[in-house]
Order: C-alpha cells, then sequence, then structure tokens
C-alpha cells in the first residue's frame, strides 16, 4: 500500500456526534473499535490491575484515548462482571480476559433463591461505577463515556452453565424465565446507577446468537428481556444504546431492529451491506473487521483494507454507521492495527471522500 496522508481530525468525539444527530456537516464518520482491557498496553498493568482497580482502568482508558483518538471509551464489567457479583468463581491471568471456573446455579433450590443485587454494593460492579465516574472527569467533556453490560442470556449461560441452560430452555423453561428475569433487573439497577453519572450502557449478549440458540428461543427467552432494558433506556436516559449479538445474528434482524436501541453492532460474520438493506433505515449500524484473523494477526494494511470494505459497505447508512471491530479485541492486539482502524475512518470516512 502506497504511503497514505492521513487528515487530521477538526472536529472532537463529542462535538462529531452532536453534528450528525443534528444533520449538520461533520469531518468523519465515527471509529470506536471494541477495546476494552486492551488498553492495558498504555499504562503497562495487568488485565486484573484494570479489573479490580478503578483509579487504573479510568487512567489506562484516557490514556489509549488520547493515543487512538476514537470516537468512545468504557470501562465495562461485561458478563464476567455480572455473573461474578451473581456469585460465579472465574480465574484470573496477567494478559487474558476472565474465564469461568464455576457456575453458581447447580440447584432448582439456587434458582428459586435469585434476588436483584445492587450495584453500587456488589463486586465488580461497584468498581466499575467507580472508574466510569473517573472517566467521565477526566476525558467526557471531549469523548462519550460508556458502560458495556452482558446480556442477560449470556450471564444466565455463565451462571447455570450451557449445557444446564439450554436444556432447561426445553425441560424447565420457567427456571430459565426466572434466571432472565433477575439478569434484566440487574442490569435496569447497574444502568440506573451509571445514569447518576451521565453514563450510557452499551449491551452485548453472545449467548443470544442463532450460532448457539434458535430463533424461536431468542424471541421466546431473550427478546422481551432486551426489549425491557432498551425501554428502560428510552424512558429515563432519552435513547438507548448499542446492542451487539456475536456470530449469526441473521434470522433476528428484524427482531433486534424492532427493540429501540440506537444501533446494531454485527459479528464480522455478518455482511454489512445486507445488513444495511435490510435495517438501514431503522438503525444506525457498527462493525465489523475481524477481531482476530484481520486485528490481531494482519498488518496494518490488511486492516485499512477491511475497514475500508467497511466504509464502502455502510458508511452511507441512512441511519448512521460507526467503523468497529466485529467483537472485542484481543488483548494481544498490536496498537498500530488499532490506530489504522481509525486512520482509516480519517482518510475513507469523510463525506464526499471516495
Amino acid at each position: 500500500m502506497k504511503t497514505l496522508v492521513i487528515p487530521p481530525d477538526e472536529m472532537t468525539p463529542v462535538e462529531r456526534s452532536a453534528a450528525i444527530k443534528s444533520g449538520r456537516s461533520y469531518d468523519r464518520i465515527p471509529c470506536s473499535p471494541m477495546v476494552a482491557e486492551h488498553v492495558i498496553w498504555s499504562t503497562g498493568i495487568t488485565v486484573k490491575d484494570y479489573l479490580y482497580n478503578p483509579k487504573l482502568a479510568a487512567e489506562a482508558q484516557a490514556r489509549a484515548f488520547e493515543f487512538f483518538g476514537y470516537d468512545s471509551v468504557s470501562v465495562s464489567p461485561d458478563h464476567h462482571g455480572f455473573a461474578e457479583a451473581m456469585g460465579c468463581k472465574f480465574s484470573y491471568t496477567d494478559y487474558e480476559r476472565p474465564q469461568i471456573a464455576d457456575h453458581v446455579l447447580k440447584t432448582q433450590e439456587d434458582i428459586d433463591r435469585l434476588e436483584p443485587i445492587d450495584p453500587k454494593k456488589t463486586g465488580r460492579l461497584k468498581l466499575c461505577l467507580e472508574a466510569v465516574a473517573r472517566l467521565q472527569d477526566l476525558v467526557g467533556k471531549r469523548v462519550k463515556v460508556g458502560s458495556g453490560m452482558g446480556g442477560p442470556m449470556t450471564c444466565a449461560s455463565l451462571m447455570r452453565g450451557a449445557d444446564h441452560l439450554l436444556r432447561d430452555m426445553r425441560k424447565n423453561p420457567a427456571a430459565v424465565h426466572k434466571i432472565m428475569e433477575v439478569n434484566t433487573q440487574n442490569l435496569i439497577n447497574y444502568m440506573a446507577a451509571c445514569w447518576e453519572y451521565g453514563v450510557g450502557c452499551s449491551m452485548g449478549d453472545s449467548f443470544a446468537s442463532c450460532t448457539v440458540i434458535s430463533p424461536r428461543d431468542f424471541r421466546t427467552f431473550v427478546k422481551p428481556y432486551l426489549k425491557r432494558v432498551a425501554d428502560w433506556q428510552i424512558e429515563n436516559i432519552g435513547g438507548a444504546g448499542n446492542l451487539h449479538i456475536c456470530g449469526d445474528s441473521r434470522p433476528i434482524w428484524d427482531d433486534m431492529a424492532e427493540l429501540g436501541f440506537s444501533s446494531i453492532s454485527l459479528d464480522n460474520d455478518m455482511d454489512l451491506a445486507e445488513a444495511r438493506e435490510i435495517m438501514g433505515s431503522k438503525v444506525a449500524l457498527k462493525g465489523n473487521v475481524k477481531p482476530v484473523e484481520t486485528m490481531l494477526y494482519g498488518t496494518v494494511e490488511d486492516v485499512m483494507r477491511a475497514s475500508r470494505e467497511c466504509i464502502d459497505k455502510c458508511g452511507e447508512n441512512p441511519r448512521g454507521f460507526n467503523l468497529s471491530s466485529g467483537c472485542t479485541l484481543p488483548v494481544q492486539t498490536p496498537v498500530e492495527n488499532v490506530a489504522a482502524m481509525v486512520n482509516a475512518a480519517r482518510l475513507w470516512g469523510r463525506p464526499n471522500s471516495k
């Protein structure tokens, strides 16, 4: 690839977002790779430091933003934070995300005893609240600060165990609904606590994918609870955030677009051009450069090429487009590859830049 001259940003992310929402001119499309714990490179801390020290987490996110200039930052409990708060056990290493070590819902009696939790007092959720407040103070005037939540079905799979949960959908659907009800209330409680700092929440529900469950099961066990989350956000903060479902979501695109979330993030297996055709008039779209094959193992040129393909397919989506990765970036993703994605937005995501 020949040497490219990257135009500098002319707006802060906050200014850019405001211009896009109001229909005014803007410098480039937003770019928000799903970085999560990847930001530990910016301060040299470990994953566990990041997850359990709010000051260090906020500092790492702020420094990474200063370096890349992308369009959103967040500190998130994700699915493992909520499941851990409910009693699951996780194993930790220095440079990998937590892995489930023990499920909490082993019997029907365990399910019967389930009650929602107070995020201000429980586990890593309270640490995330402190971190988002710190991050808001550090960079909130220039870039949108958010937090990401693991969806209720994904949390349920960690609490109950994937195999038991799938069997329960057939043999004990009432138990599944009980778990989903409690998990959804946990999400609402956490969203309310985040909004006290002016911070909204996105959601990723990987276990809700049609790669794992059927469209029928999605509509029975997942859709009503995601609707409650979106409805709460619309009623209480004026709009719902982003929804991400991993893997094959194509059979439920219409369902996802009906929920009320302002944007839908698509896994790299999904075709952005097709998504634009089907959902583009209803919601903004986000995605979807391959996080492993391209972002982790590819070259800068690979990332630029893949990012441009995403922009070509969806950059003119009627409800807006945010260039991103197809899922959360591996912690070891080269820093220069993340920079390449943002630079692709600066280069080819400008109005009339094609």
